[in-house]
């Protein structure tokens, strides 16, 4: 029963490797290419950046005119257009003239606006970027353990040969037996863990790029990404991340908005001009036609609960935006002094590990065989010395995709797209 279960094991893990052997490697920069083609958000904040464009330029322009067209002063008694003198048809037109600084804020808000989603559009694209970087990553991360708990199960397989040989010839207890044969069901089930976790993760990237990831292959080899900047150029890239010229924009809004308030207290005119015709007198006497111009202007006396009120509602407004910025800033800067920390230190214990700590761990399985053959030390201690060196070389792959995203979120903090 056991062996059955071991080559079910073994027969899910290697079908991983040799059933796709046609589907496609998926590859890191193809993964990134298909997240960027295939994100709607990113979209959704470029189509309202081109909307906000083309409101920019119409919140620019005058009013449009508007024609009149009327009889007036009309007889009541017969309805008669040539009884009165005052009866007239009439045409008009009339123009409204904001104010023109009024017409420049309300266009600069919609530019501002406009490079708000454009930001936004930039940042939802890092974020996309990172978040496909570090699945695919845990995913290369569960495949390249699957080898190696493969490679160890080959070395139990041989170990519980050897002690079924021993026991065979009286020379151990069935304890030892069970506990190999222990040691091997405990690895099935961390294969099957790890298996749970490689389709979770491949699950994650499907999001992401649009497609299912199932069906395509991961290299063996781990992607190189690049590395940091030096921290003065790192500082000085933070202030130009999207995130945070989202909020330089909005803050730039704000102040649109307070030129907008401190215009409605200029007066607005309007002007326009009218041509009445009148006809005849009854007796044939020729009437002349009248034309008219006037001026409108507004007066902008009761500010108190009107333009006083939306002034300062605009400077709260414009306050609180840099106060966001600010916040963003200092918050990026903390992202980055955090994940530069983890990534030296990780690095640190990456380089303890492949000087130290692995090889160590080979000796002291050599010494375990050599100690059991000779009848120097017992089964279990040879287990452990296994499991020791297994565990070594996870951590060590951990170690490896741990700096790997750490260097995934340095790239979203410095701000670099494709």
């Amino acid at each position: 029963m056991r062996k059955l279960r071991t080559l079910s094991v073994s027969f899910l893990t290697l079908s991983l490797f040799s059933t796709v052997v046609f589907a496609q490697e998926l590859s890191l920069s193809e993964a990134e290419n298909l997240t960027l083609a295939a994100d709607p958000l990113s979209k959704q904040f470029q189509s309202n950046s081109k909307a906000q464009e083309e409101l920019a330029i119409a919140e620019g322009q005058l009013p449009d005119p508007m024609i009149s067209l009327g009889a007036l002063n009309l007889p009541t008694d017969t309805f008669n257009t040539d009884q009165e003198a005052m009866t007239q048809f009439q045409v008009g037109i009339t123009q409204q003239i904001p104010n023109f600084n009024a017409l420049d804020a309300k266009s600069e808000i919609a530019s501002a606006l406009s490079r708000v989603d454009q930001a936004n559009e930039t940042t939802r694209k890092l974020l996309s970027l990172k978040a496909v970087r570090l699945s695919y990553l845990e995913a290369l991360y569960w495949k390249k353990a699957l080898l190696i708990l493969e490679d160890y199960r080959d070395l139990v397989e041989d170990d519980i040969k050897s002690v079924q040989a021993s026991y065979s010839s009286g020379r151990i207890s069935a304890q030892r037996v069970l506990a190999a044969e222990l040691a091997s069901s405990l690895l099935d089930d961390r294969s099957l863990d790890a298996l749970k976790n490689l389709d979770v993760t491949k699950a994650n990237i499907s999001k992401w790029i649009g497609e299912n990831a199932n069906a395509r292959t991961l290299p063996d080899d781990l992607p190189v990404l690049d590395l940091p900047l030096n921290e003065i150029a790192f500082l000085d890239a933070l202030t130009q991340h999207p995130s945070l010229k989202m909020f330089n924009e909005q803050e730039e809004a704000s102040k649109e908005r307070v030129k907008l308030a401190e215009a409605d207290y200029a007066p607005k005119f309007g002007v326009g001009a009218s041509y009445g015709y009148r006809q005849d007198t009854p007796m044939g006497q020729e009437r002349a036609d009248l034309v008219s111009f006037k001026l409108t202007m507004s007066i902008p006396l009761f500010t108190e609960k009107r333009q006083d009120r939306k002034l300062s509602a605009s400077k709260h407004q414009a306050a609180a935006a840099r106060l966001r910025a600010n916040e963003q800033l200092r918050e990026l800067t903390q992202e980055y002094r955090s994940e530069i920390a983890n990534y030296n230190r990780t690095q640190e214990r990456l380089e303890n590990f492949e000087s130290q700590i692995l090889k160590r761990a080979q000796d002291n399985v050599s010494a375990a065989i050599t100690a059991y053959q000779y009848e120097a030390s017992d089964f279990n201690e040879l287990v452990r010395a296994r499991v020791a060196e297994l565990e070594a070389r996870l951590k060590h792959l951990r170690l490896q995709i741990d700096c790997s995203k750490s260097l995934a979120r340095l790239q979203y903090l410095q701000g670099e797209t494709l």
